[in-house]
C-alpha cells in the first residue's frame, strides 16, 4: 500500500436525503482524527443532493466523489468499494451522522488489540438530537473471536448493521453487497466476522440512526416484501454456517425457520404466489429445519406447513393480520 494512503475510507452513498446530507458531512469531516478519505456515491441523487456533493468535494481534497446512475444502496456501496485506498474501511449512510471519535476511538481499538473489526455502539434517535435508545452489543468491552463474534451475530447480540464497525481492509476481499436485494448486511455480515481472527468490543456510542418517516430503518417490517428479503438472507446465512460451522446450526435455526415460515405466509395471504410458497416450503423440508419451540400454536403452524396441510392457509391468515395489526398496516 502507498505510503499516501489514507488510514481509514469512509463509504457515504447518497440518494434522496437533501435535507440530511450536510449535517452528515459535517460530522464525518469534522472527526478529531483527520486521516482519511470520504468517497461519496452519488446514486441518482436530486439536483441539490448533486450540488451539494460537489461543494463539498471542491472544499476537501479527502473526498473523492462520484456521480452514478441509480442502482441501489448495495451497487453505490460496491461503487465505493471499487474506490478506497484506506488501511480500514468504514461506513455510514447519508441520513445518519456521527460522533466526533468516530474515527478516532474505532482505529485506536483496533490498533491497540490488533482486531480485525471494532464494533461500537450506536444510538436510535429523533430529529437531531443525540439522546435515543442506545443498541449495545451484547458482548462485554475487550476481545473475542471472529467465530464468537459469528455466534453473537446469529443471537442477534451483534447488531447486522455495517456502520457500527470498522473493517480491516483484507476481509473485503472478494464480498460485494448484493446488488437489487434489500437485508444487504445481512448478507456480509456474517462473512466478515467468520473471516476476522479477532473483534473488539467497545461500549462508546459513536453512530446516530435517526428514526424518520421513510427511510429504511423506519420503514423496515411494513413492506410485505421486505420479508421476502429477510427470509433470503437468513437462509443464505443459514447455507453459509452449515456448510463451515455446523456447530453454530442450533444458534440460526429457528430465526431462519421463523423467517421462511412469514415468508411463506405472505406468499399464501399476501402476494398469492404459488410458486415462491412452494419453493420455500421446500426449502424448510430440505434443510429438516423446524423451530425449537414450546408454544403449541406454532408447532401446530410448522406442522401443517411441513405436511402441506390445508389448515396452514388458515393460519397463515391469521399470522398476516396479527403482523398488520402490529404494524399498523390496513
Amino acid at each position: 500500500m502507498e505510503k499516501t494512503s489514507p488510514a481509514i475510507s469512509i463509504i457515504v452513498p447518497v440518494y434522496h436525503v437533501e435535507k440530511y446530507l450536510e449535517r452528515c458531512l459535517d460530522s464525518i469531516l469534522g472527526q478529531s482524527e483527520p486521516d482519511f478519505e470520504l468517497i461519496l456515491i452519488n446514486d441518482g441523487g436530486t439536483e441539490t443532493e448533486t450540488a451539494i456533493c460537489e461543494r463539498y468535494a471542491a472544499m476537501d481534497e479527502r473526498i473523492i466523489y462520484r456521480r452514478q446512475e441509480n442502482q441501489g444502496l448495495s451497487a453505490a456501496r460496491n461503487a465505493g468499494l471499487a474506490l478506497y485506498r484506506g488501511e480500514w474501511l468504514m461506513f455510514v449512510d447519508s441520513d445518519d451522522w456521527v460522533h466526533r471519535d468516530f474515527c478516532r476511538n474505532a482505529l485506536k481499538a483496533v490498533q491497540d488489540t490488533g482486531a480485525d473489526i471494532a464494533v461500537f455502539d450506536l444510538a436510535f434517535t429523533l430529529g437531531n438530537s443525540t439522546e435515543g435508545q442506545i443498541l449495545r452489543t451484547a458482548l462485554p468491552s475487550g476481545t473475542c473471536t471472529g467465530t464468537e463474534a459469528l455466534a453473537a451475530r446469529l443471537q442477534a447480540g451483534i447488531a447486522g448493521f455495517v456502520w457500527n464497525k470498522i473493517y480491516r481492509r483484507s476481509l473485503w476481499e472478494g464480498v460485494l453487497f448484493p446488488v437489487g436485494e434489500n437485508w444487504e448486511d445481512e448478507a456480509v455480515m456474517h462473512i466478515l466476522l467468520d473471516r476476522a481472527e479477532q473483534v473488539a468490543i467497545i461500549h462508546d456510542v459513536l453512530y446516530y440512526k435517526p428514526l424518520r418517516e421513510g427511510s429504511i430503518t423506519w420503514d423496515a417490517g411494513k413492506d410485505f416484501s421486505d420479508i421476502k428479503w429477510l427470509s433470503l438472507q437468513r437462509t443464505k446465512r443459514y447455507e453459509y454456517v452449515m456448510a463451515h460451522h455446523p456447530e453454530l446450526l442450533p444458534l440460526t435455526a429457528t430465526s431462519t425457520a421463523a423467517a421462511v415460515l412469514r415468508y411463506c405466509c405472505v406468499c399464501c395471504t399476501v402476494t398469492k404466489d404459488e410458486e415462491e410458497y412452494r419453493r420455500a416450503q421446500a426449502w424448510i423440508r430440505r434443510m429438516r429445519l423446524y423451530p425449537e419451540t414450546n408454544n403449541p400454536l406454532k408447532r401446530f403452524v410448522y406442522w401443517t406447513l411441513i405436511t402441506d396441510n390445508p389448515l396452514f392457509r388458515i393460519a397463515a391468515w391469521w399470522k398476516i393480520r396479527q403482523l398488520k395489526k402490529e404494524r399498523g398496516i390496513q
